[in-house]
């Protein structure tokens, strides 16, 4: 990959009026993540990490957005319009479209937000014995 056909979007974020509601996304808290990994090692489940890192760039826009194309895109798309799909780090609703798409995605997996922390989600599962118990992510 030469990574071509990758670009630098820049949205004039510090342009556009402020937004009415939170657009920031969340984060589980500290007391929530505390209370589940006593409850695995209590019960004896194993704990796994990950990190979901460019997800964020994943998430579709919620506004539409779009670019007039430079030379970088190639002689034949210079100067045409395009539009603007995914979402990009600098407009000031990208947090609350990542978080909507976040949480279509563990929806559509089976995990159901919790109560408690809306960030901390969970889906029915059952051990090997049979057992039957919720597994957790956050």
């Amino acid at each position: 990959m030469d990574f071509t056909h990758k670009a630098c979007l820049v949205g004039d974020g510090h342009r556009t009026p402020a937004p009415s509601v939170s657009t920031y996304t969340g984060v589980v808290s500290k007391e929530t993540a505390c209370i589940a990994f006593i409850y695995a090692t209590l019960n004896g489940f194993e704990v796994f990490a990950s990190d979901i890192q460019n997800v964020y760039l994943q998430a579709p826009y919620s506004q539409k957005y779009y670019i007039i194309c430079g030379p970088e895109f190639g002689a034949e798309n210079t100067g045409k319009y395009t539009i603007v799909k995914r979402s990009k780090y600098d407009t000031k609703s990208a947090g609350v479209d990542f978080h909507n798409h976040l949480r279509d995605c563990m929806r559509h997996l089976g995990f159901e937000s919790c109560l408690a922390d809306p960030d901390l989600w969970m889906c029915p599962a059952i051990r090997k014995d049979g057992a039957a118990y919720y597994g957790y992510l956050f």
